[in-house]
């Protein structure tokens, strides 16, 4: 996506009336009075953003005596000695209001774990379970999670979650807004669904929480979705504007006896075999792996030999027709963990530090790693990493060393400041400027966030860089919000100047000032139908000027008069979008040359989603209107079926009808298809299929992975990959096939 708020993962609108000296600024003020009066007409029935409570609520816990059986029964006698948990509160819809079915949690604790229970009410035909995959969707299923702040600093936590089906879901919560669900901890959890209701039965180890010797208690949230009302609830409560993991408002499990943390090593080797069909035939064997050694309960290093990632997920085919370059997300396991700590930046456009610029080539191709190491530490005053890897040559891309070096200051409050150091060195270059050379690049960055209060924020980020090849360069970023329950207020700031982070991403090549300022409202009125639970207008403005002269580069201006957020998690919406694009140079969108000059013209879509925890859902989306000196229509659409939780079966496709376009006035039709099937017989073991085709190019990709959790954390996967690519302008295609078998196994010390 290209709008820096959606890179980030938050769904925002922006303001253009306040900023925008460019043309249809009369009609940017019209929507922009036309919220207002919503805001003004909303003011009597917002619900309030509470501020967290001065003392947190409190919980008495107690020793598991006779012992607990995982096994989602809740029979022994120890349950029903435990304190219940039972006020569970509405976040989403009716802030403040009970939940609608009962909630019961209990917790008890040994030498060995933090044991946590769920006693579920809720009818069984009404509970909802996508699929059986881990890590799945939070708002699309029924689920029990528990956030837990092993060092009390209000702020950061690790959460564990499930459904009523048993799969599991893991993630780090940083500052109480950004999550890395990439996070896979080690925890036991069974469940057993009744007529009535759904039991939960954890056990989290002590090794697995990471807490400060001596501790006697521990920050936690408990959450529950009740997917069918769509309805969020939790203990304590938590404001609906906010995400349900604000550690601000968790309460406290009191009266722990917790072991002494021990020694907490694993170690994660791996086999390979590796065939590979491409014009060539090719087979090998690889070992390698990775030690994972928690030196005290706040500080872990992780080593890495013959780093693979055959198993991680393939990219997603696009059809390019933005000025951006596209943003990939990162897929590997190493790089996920603990990768928030690594990132100082305020959204996706500007990051002096990108992980998939290690070990991977421009077009997405492994390239070897020989290994590295990462050290992290992380306690309620500070946070520290480090990382070195070591990268082979191969191809045209030469051998490289990288280096990153991160740290983060708690301050007051929430707030915090920090600064990062990156360091990439390739050896002697093949190809282009550099060649013979050996190129060094550095990065030095300052950021830092400012949250006075849970409804103010101000997160900013500066840069400079040094490059053998470039020279010096400068990057900037701000991000200043306001937001409650019915309105979202923010300000996005973007400064480069020939800025190059070796080891870093910059979605947009050139030098450029961008403002963005934005408004959102989430409004409720009594007037509204049953069937629709918010009315969602906005609108937002990303205007690119140089920052060598001030001029205008391009600017654009989606504006969101309707949309609705059904009961169900439906959705329907309309944006009209003006555009006022300058080229300095002829642009190439799906390979049509567009001319330098003038172009000014706007943009209509309309989009509808429907329920996607339902067994049959899909959505549909159309934009169409003038595109540079041509016109342009796409159409997407997606569909997804589910019988059952063990079965899934999902279709999208994305089709681009260009006229009249460019200096030749080309027509052209581009297609990108998509169709995928998962079998999932348990949450352990996994079959998926991916097939993708793009028209651009005539490519033709297979993805399957088979995927057996044998015992916790010890995989056996069977990857086949096949790429097939036809418009090479050659008399035959190209055909790459590939076939992997790769085994993991854990051990712990």
């Amino acid at each position: 996506m290209r709008c820096p708020a959606m890179l980030r993962g938050r769904v925002t609108v922006a303001s253009i009336a306040s900023r925008m000296a460019i043309p249809g600024r009369p009609f940017a003020k019209l929507i922009l009075t036309t919220m207002l009066l919503f805001v003004l007409a909303s003011n009597g029935f917002a619900q309030e953003l509470f501020p967290p409570p001065e003392s947190p609520e409190q919980w008495i816990t107690q020793t598991a005596i006779g012992g607990i059986r995982v096994d989602g029964r809740l029979d022994e006698p120890a349950w029903d000695a435990a304190v219940p948990v039972d006020e569970f509160i509405q976040k989403d819809p009716l802030q403040g209001e009970p939940a609608s079915y009962r909630t019961v949690v209990r917790v008890l604790y040994d030498d060995d774990a933090l044991y946590i229970s769920a006693y579920c009410e809720q009818p069984r035909d009404t509970i909802r379970v996508q699929n059986l995959e881990r890590d799945f969707s939070f708002g699309e299923n029924d689920l029990f999670g528990v956030a837990i702040d092993g060092f009390l600093d209000r702020r950061n936590a690790v959460a564990f979650q499930v459904t009523p089906r048993g799969n599991q879901r893991d993630l780090e919560v940083i500052d109480g807004t950004d999550f890395n669900s990439d996070w896979n901890a080690r925890w036991d959890v069974r469940t057993r669904i009744e007529d009535d209701h759904w039991t939960v039965e954890m056990a989290i180890p002590w090794r697995t929480i990471r807490y400060l010797d001596g501790t006697d208690r521990l920050g936690v949230i408990f959450a529950r979705n009740i997917r069918h009302l769509n309805e969020r609830t939790a203990a304590p409560p938590v404001p609906r504007a906010l995400t349900i993991y604000r550690m601000a408002y968790q309460g406290e499990l009191v009266e722990l006896d917790t072991p002494s943390p021990s020694a907490n090593v694993q170690v994660n080797p791996y086999a390979l075999v590796d065939y590979s069909d491409s014009r060539t035939q090719e087979s090998d064997f690889e070992m390698g792996g990775e030690v994972k050694w928690a030196i005290t309960p706040s500080t872990v290093l992780d080593v890495t030999v013959n780093t693979d990632f055959a198993q991680a997920e393939v990219d997603r085919q696009v059809v390019n027709l933005e000025r951006f370059s596209v943003f990939f997300p990162e897929r590997r396991q190493f790089f996920l963990e603990n990768a928030n700590l690594f990132n100082a930046s305020v959204t996706n456009w500007i990051r002096p530090f990108f992980s998939r610029r290690i070990g991977l080539d421009d077009f997405g191709n492994p390239i070897p790693l020989d290994g590295g190491l990462r050290l992290t530490s992380r306690n309620s005053r500070q946070e520290l990493g480090v990382l070195v890897m070591s990268q082979q040559e191969a191809g045209l891309n030469p051998a490289s060393m990288y280096g990153v070096a991160r740290y983060s200051r708690n301050l007051a409050g929430q707030s915090r400041l920090g600064g990062m150091f990156t360091v990439r060195r390739d050896d002697e270059a093949l190809i282009g400027d550099a060649a013979g050379q050996t190129r060094d690049n550095f990065t030095y960055t300052i950021d830092g966030l400012w949250r006075p209060s849970q409804a103010v924020g101000v997160q900013a980020m500066v840069s400079a860089s040094h490059d053998d090849i470039v020279g010096n360069g400068i990057g900037a970023q701000l991000w200043a919000f306001y937001e409650n329950n019915w309105l979202y207020a923010g300000l996005l700031e973007y400064y480069n100047k020939d800025y190059e982070p070796g080891v870093g991403l910059e979605i947009l090549d050139t030098n450029y000032v961008m403002h963005s300022p934005a408004v959102s409202l989430d409004l409720r009125p009594e007037q509204l139908p049953a069937s629709i639970r918010s009315f969602n207008p906005g609108a937002e403005a990303y205007i690119f000027q140089s920052s060598d002269d001030g001029d205008l580069l391009f600017a654009y201006a989606p504006i969101r008069p309707l949309r609705f957020f059904f009961q169900d998690g439906a959705q329907i919406g309309l944006t009209i979008e003006p555009n006022w694009q300058r080229l300095e140079e002829p642009f190439f969108p799906a390979g049509i040359e567009v001319a330098p000059g003038r172009y000014d013209y706007t943009r209509y879509r309309v989009n509808w989603e429907s329920d996607q925890s339902a067994s049959l859902g899909g959505g549909l989306s159309v934009e169409s209107g003038n595109y540079f000196d041509g016109e342009l229509t796409t159409y997407s659409a997606s569909a997804r079926y589910a019988p059952f939780p063990e079965l899934e079966m999902s279709a999208d496709v994305d089709i681009n009808r260009i006229r009249s376009l460019g200096v030749a006035a080309v027509d052209d039709d581009t297609r990108v298809l998509g169709m995928s099937v998962r079998v999932a017989p348990t949450p352990q073991l996994q079959f998926r299929v991916l097939y993708q085709q793009n028209s651009v190019g005539d490519r033709d990709n297979w993805n399957a992975r088979l995927s057996w959790e044998y015992r916790p954390l010890s995989f056996i996967y069977l990857v086949y990959n096949r790429n097939e690519i036809s418009g090479l302008n050659t008399d035959t295609s190209l055909n790459n096939e590939q076939v992997i078998l790769k085994m993991t196994y854990l051990f712990e010390v």
